[in-house]
């Protein structure tokens, strides 16, 4: 019998601490792995849980020295490499671009492990852009572990083509493959009943930009009676007058629902009941939520975020260019044609269904196996 093959997965926050994109995907990725019964598993990470019990993997925090949010990753070198040596991983996979994967790269260079780094952000291929601050030299020393990472990881795995010209562009490399994120088919029964449901999802951080959602589901109700904006995410645990601030605004807006954190299983039986999903990050990787609002006839209205033209030519829902006149305007069309909006939701599911579904995670496998 073949003797097992020992992975390290290492990533900065485990699902049992956050459910993020990044998150669910490895979720999905080990769950196919356990059943593989070819390979121990291990995950290393800095957030979790300690009460979770996992099932098919052993979960190792890396380190509990405080100071890793203030100072970055880089703090964790040398609990991280002496984990590594005791483990003694045949593949290591890393997601999430930060110090770790320098780390991890130099542990794979001096010891002869095979090592495949996921992007899971379009920023994580883009040169090194931060404000002068009081925190800069450390920002600084966490962006130098990660581009030791991208130069010294000998496959590297994009989830769009245009990660993988970010790669060449930046960092002359050619990216080992594209693999599109995967998600499970839905289990939901998908019923859409009135009033009209525009969901939001996305935990509450600046980039995501929740005040364009609010804004919108203000402007909404000026011209449209029976509507529900809902929106679903982790509040912000570092700006917390930002986020009591714009909690107070929800509260002013009596079509909008703000649910906090929720479960995948809640939010996709929302997704389910759901007509018009819409997405207001400055940038993104490719966001799972896309996918899990496709797979539920969703269709996807993103203020700035296309990832490699998928909206241009599908009809799976619109891109609004940065433009919020242009977001309203396409919300309130969709709002009024529900022909549009359900041809859309039948295109959207059937992209979703032959880009998207959990096949490509034995592609990823392929990868790490071979």
């Amino acid at each position: 019998m073949k003797n097992k093959k020992t992975i390290c997965i290492i990533v900065p926050t485990h699902w049992s601490k956050r459910m993020g994109g990044s998150q669910y995907q490895v979720k999905c990725l080990i769950e196919k792995l356990s059943t593989l019964d070819h390979f121990d598993i291990y995950f290393l990470t800095r957030n979790c849980d300690s009460s979770f019990q996992p099932t098919g993997h052993k979960l190792i925090q890396i380190s509990s020295l405080p100071g890793v949010v203030k100072f970055g990753f880089f703090i964790d070198t040398f609990s991280l490499l002496r984990l590594l040596k005791q483990i003694k991983p045949d593949i290591i996979y890393q997601r999430v671009g930060c110090a770790y994967t320098g780390i991890a790269a130099f542990y794979a260079k001096k010891n002869s492990c095979k090592m495949v780094w996921h992007i899971a952000h379009d920023l994580d291929v883009q040169p090194f852009r931060n404000r002068i601050s009081l925190l800069y030299f450390f920002r600084y020393v966490n962006q130098k572990y990660l581009e030791y990472g991208i130069n010294n990881c000998a496959q590297i795995v994009a989830q769009t083509k245009q990660q993988g010209v970010y790669l060449k562009q930046y960092f002359n490399k050619d990216a080992f493959a594209v693999i599109r994120n995967f998600h499970p088919l839905p289990k939901e029964t998908i019923i859409k009943y009135n009033p009209i449901k525009i969901l939001w999802v996305a935990n509450f951080k600046a980039w995501k930009q929740p005040e364009q959602f609010i804004r919108l589901s203000e402007d909404l109700l000026k011209i449209h009676e029976n509507i529900q904006c809902i929106m679903v995410g982790e509040p912000s645990s570092s700006e917390s007058a930002w986020q009591k601030s714009l909690e107070d605004r929800i509260g002013k807006v009596t079509c909008l629902e703000y649910l906090g954190g929720q479960k995948i299983e809640e939010v996709n039986r929302l997704l389910s009941g759901a007509h018009i999903f819409v997405n207001t990050s400055l940038y993104e990787g490719f966001p799972n939520t896309f996918i899990q609002a496709w797979m539920r006839k969703v269709p996807v209205i993103s203020l700035a975020c296309n990832p490699d033209g998928v909206f241009d030519d599908r009809k799976i829902g619109f891109y609004s260019a940065g433009s919020y006149e242009e977001m309203l305007r396409q919300v309130d069309l969709l709002i009024k044609n529900s022909t549009l909006r359900e041809e859309m939701g039948e295109n959207a599911q059937q992209y979703a269904f032959n880009v998207h579904s959990d096949k490509n995670i034995d592609s990823l496998i392929t990868i790490l196996d071979s």
